[in-house]
């Protein structure tokens, strides 16, 4: 049986001596990043951690996180990542979903481990902080620590890994908006076939230096983080993404790959553009984009500050374990783009990329299947999906189907599409009318409910609006209730008095996830005008 903990022993023999991960200061090379895994393991079933026991983990990114990942699937634990940036009401609604038996933190989210003292989680059994708190404080607040687990060094490692039920091994939650994301559980096997088609296109290799810039709580970042794993690459880390930081850390540790979001990509170039040496240019190989399609003009800088990067870009979901398609946007082995964006010149370029048919995302990965559902005589429809690479299931539905069977079973990815006489897929919209922001899929329904129960606010309608940057800005259009006033830069909270930042407050504050509020944008509609306020 497939199981992701097989790429261990590559590690420890392949890559004994060579530093597979960079995180601040601290460097481990194969043979150390391996024997603390193991170790770990070790701890947890000397704990009484057994096959199938969920364990939840938030935290920044590290090389600690990643060794959680994997000696949690050594022993047959199920993984599940939640977000850092959700509210308290998200990761509770999270945890009474997949009812882990131990909780495990750092200090992004230190609020949730004293709330959840005082939360009735029946299930939880251990709780574990990946800092370094002071005895006292571990006392006092009946916590473990990584090296109170770690305490028994595993010498010599013996690779007897252990299953989940179903195959599974990791719980990774799609973006909620409201406290409401969902459990999609993923297999060992979803994620090796989604690894091997990374290393395939994207053409990952072990002389890589790979820059985590995606969370690990998304399903992105787990899948190219075991890419990596996979074939032995370097692994740098920095906490969350800061493009200051990224900039740095891609000369310092001479970076040859990551992946990114527009988001990402727009503030990467925003900050090496005004550099007046760039060496990264020279440096990164692969680039690998998701969680929405780059811009004509972010491809133009990519290819002028990355001028030796592969850019790619990937179409898929949380649901299918990441990419279902992939689509090469330029190849300095060859100088060109590749079709259908092969760049003859600036005004035929951009009538390829804005067809009437919607945005090309490229051609199938080897192990993915799609058609097109069509509910009329022409092109269009659903664009359905199935084989390996496809979810056991969401984590609160019964099993239904074998695994066998589950191959057999077309998913819905809730897009609309065509396919071309070429095999390239065409995105024209959603079905769902979700919007697309950052990388995070955001529900208009969700955030319009939030919306509508404050007094002042007597209609409103989210929309998205196309952003070069975070690939769709949410709008909020607002028709005030009856004597109600609209003060455009006011922050007053004062009786009958609406503004951008007390809205985004109150959305905020009645568990709308930081992030949505922060980008949500507000246009007032009267009788006669309509103002927007960014």
């Amino acid at each position: 049986m497939a199981h992701i903990c097989q790429c261990l022993s590559r590690l420890l023999t392949f890559r004994q001596d060579f530093p597979v991960t960079i995180s601040g200061n601290h460097r481990k090379t194969g043979q150390q990043f391996v024997v603390e895994v193991a170790s770990l393991a070790h701890g947890l079933l000397q704990l009484g951690v057994s096959p199938g026991d969920v364990i939840a983990i938030s935290a920044y990114n590290s090389d600690s996180y990643l060794e959680w990942l994997l000696a949690i699937a050594f022993v047959g634990g199920i993984a599940a990542p939640l977000n850092y940036r959700w509210s308290f009401e998200e990761a509770r609604f999270a945890m009474a979903v997949v009812k882990p038996v131990m909780l495990v933190i750092d200090e992004s989210c230190y609020s949730w481990y004293f709330k959840f003292q005082q939360t009735d989680i029946q299930s939880l059994k251990w709780r574990v902080l990946l800092d370094s708190p002071s005895s006292d404080f571990a006392k006092k607040w009946n916590v473990l620590t990584p090296g109170i687990l770690k305490k028994h060094i595993v010498k010599p490692i013996e690779f007897n890994y252990s299953w989940a039920p179903e195959g599974a091994v990791i719980i990774c939650f799609t973006s909620g908006t409201t406290g409401k994301p969902k459990g999609v559980t993923i297999s060992h096997e979803a994620l090796i076939i989604q690894s091997l088609a990374k290393i395939a296109i994207v053409g990952y290799s072990e002389d890589d230096v790979y820059l985590h810039t995606a969370p690990l709580c998304h399903i992105g970042g787990l899948s190219s983080a075991m890419a990596m794993l996979m074939v032995g690459g370097c692994h740098v880390f920095m906490p969350k993404f800061d493009a200051e930081l990224a900039v740095d850390a891609i000369e310092q540790h001479t970076v040859t790959s990551f992946i990114t979001v527009p988001a990402i990509m727009a503030s990467l170039i925003s900050i090496v553009r005004h550099k007046e040496t760039w060496k990264g240019g020279e440096l990164v190989k692969k680039i690998l984009n998701g969680g929405g399609s780059l811009s004509l003009e972010l491809i133009k800088d990519s290819n002028i500050f990355f001028h030796k990067a592969k850019l790619i870009s990937a179409y898929g979901m949380t649901e299918a374990c990441s990419s279902l398609t992939f689509l090469t946007l330029y190849d300095p082995m060859q100088k060109t783009t590749s079709r259908p964006f092969q760049t003859y010149g600036e005004v035929e370029s951009k009538h390829l990329i804005h067809q009437p048919q919607g945005v090309c995302v490229g051609k199938a990965a080897p192990h993915v299947e799609l058609k097109i559902c069509t509910d009329s005589s022409g092109d269009t429809g659903r664009i359905l999906t199935r084989g390996p690479h496809l979810m056991v299931r969401y984590w609160d539905q019964t099993l239904t189907t074998s695994s066998n069977q589950r191959n057999e079973v077309w998913l819905d990815t809730g897009d609309i599409g065509s396919m071309d006489c070429h095999g390239n897929l065409w995105l024209l919209g959603r079905t769902n009318g979700r919007i697309k922001s950052g990388g995070e899929n955001i529900y208009p329904e969700e955030v319009e409910a939030i919306l509508l129960v404050h007094p002042g606010v007597a209609n409103v309608v989210i929309v998205g609006i196309p952003d070069a940057r975070f690939t769709e800005l949410v709008a909020a259009c607002i028709q005030p209730s009856e004597n109600w006033q609209w003060l455009e830069h006011s922050t007053s909270n004062e009786e009958y008095h609406l503004s951008k930042k007390n809205l985004q407050q109150y959305c905020l504050e009645n568990s709308l996830s930081r992030f949505v509020s922060q980008i949500l944008l507000m246009i007032y509609l009267s009788v006669g005008r309509t103002h927007l306020f960014s």
